[in-house]
């Protein structure tokens, strides 16, 4: 409960500091605290369901990509980031206490992680398999449900209820996609600038890079094959 406890506490920090600036630290910040508040409320929802609460936590986070996006080619490529000096941050402190006092009566429900490790296990299997190489559309909707995942683990081995081992081979999933995401953003943005050679670079690194990630893409399917079944 103590971890818990503390990520609803971080999510409160972050909101501060975006509400304070939308540089670099503040939005990336803010974007991992609700994904961890994210895992969270995913983690309780059979016994705890608040989705007006999810889906607004989720829509801020959304609405943050362009801004964070924007940002991660700046500091790539040298360019001015565009940051703004505030953006609107919804309220959602009360309604994420009023959710933690009713988690807090519920006292532990070690059942619940089983639950939550199948369902993430599964949230994988249905991006994992689908015939032929998957597109970079597909690598992307991966890319999401390896990010849930990680969070989601993060969350079950601080409790005791997942192998590390998990949390590990996820974050370098997420570390991998995430490069091929920024390539894929990047190479956009560059086409549309006009920089087509540099554009065409990035075309080849993608390229590159999906046919490794192929190659391991069975190693992952194991991963989320353990996770839904809940094995160690």
């Amino acid at each position: 409960m103590e971890h818990e406890r503390d990520v609803i506490l971080a999510f409160s920090q972050a909101t501060v500091h975006l509400r304070q600036g939308a540089d670099e630290e503040a939005v990336h910040g803010y974007r991992i605290a609700g994904r961890r508040v994210l895992s969270l409320l995913a983690l309780w929802r059979p016994l705890i369901y608040e989705p007006r609460l999810e889906r607004q936590l989720a829509s801020a986070i959304k609405a943050l990509s362009a801004l964070r996006d924007a940002q991660v080619h700046a500091l790539h490529f040298g360019d001015k980031a565009g940051t703004q000096s505030a953006v609107p941050v919804p309220e959602l402190e009360s309604a994420l206490l009023a959710w933690w006092l009713r988690r807090e009566e519920w006292g532990r429900q070690p059942q619940l992680a089983r639950f939550y490790a199948m369902s993430l296990g599964a949230g994988l299997l249905e991006r994992l398999d689908v015939d032929g190489p998957l597109a970079l559309r597909q690598w992307h909707a991966l890319r999401l449900a390896v990010k849930a995942g990680r969070y989601g683990v993060e969350l079950l081995v601080s409790q005791g209820d997942a192998p590390l081992g998990w949390l590990a081979e996820l974050c370098e999933w997420q570390e991998l996609l995430g490069q091929l995401q920024d390539r894929r953003q990047w190479r956009r943005r560059l086409a549309l600038e006009g920089e087509l050679g540099t554009a065409d670079k990035l075309a080849t690194q993608l390229t590159q890079r999906q046919r490794q990630l192929e190659r391991r893409r069975p190693v992952l399917r194991e991963l989320a094959v353990r996770m839904a079944q809940r094995g160690g």
